[in-house]
């Protein structure tokens, strides 16, 4: 076969290319309910902004215990464990888009926000963060 299995499609509209490690050691897991919840938030987006063009792009999918170190993430981050994605909704502010997981996921979920992307992650129990 000439398709990479990075470039197979884990979702309806995600590859798991989209998760890999950005180290390049190809750690690519892709947690369904994580994939379930990011699907959510695009279609919600897509219906409520329907002027504009909504894609959501993952900044930071799986880490290795080594690329976590780098860059600073924390030592049990859900990134290690193939859990979370760091990402953008382009043409939605990331406050809106924090906004509207708490709101949909108020029992559940790590969200976190910052500046420039929302953090996601499918832990059973909630947590919230804030660095902006």
């Amino acid at each position: 076969s000439d398709v990479c299995s990075s470039d197979l499609k884990v979702s309806e509209n995600f590859s798991r290319y989209e998760f890999e490690c950005q180290c390049g050691c190809g750690f690519a897991a892709a947690d369904v309910t994580l994939l379930e919840a990011l699907e959510d938030a695009r279609a919600h987006f897509k219906k409520t902004y329907t002027n504009r063009k909504v894609i959501i792009s993952v900044t930071s999918g799986n880490r290795c215990h080594k690329h976590n170190r780098k860059v600073g993430g924390a030592a049990d981050s859900h990134h290690v464990k193939g859990m979370a994605a760091d990402f953008v909704v382009n043409n939605v502010h990331a406050d809106e888009v924090a906004d509207y997981l708490e709101d949909k996921y108020p029992d559940r979920f790590g969200i976190g926000r910052y500046n420039d992307r929302t953090h996601l992650d499918s832990r059973t129990k909630p947590a919230r963060w804030d660095l902006r």
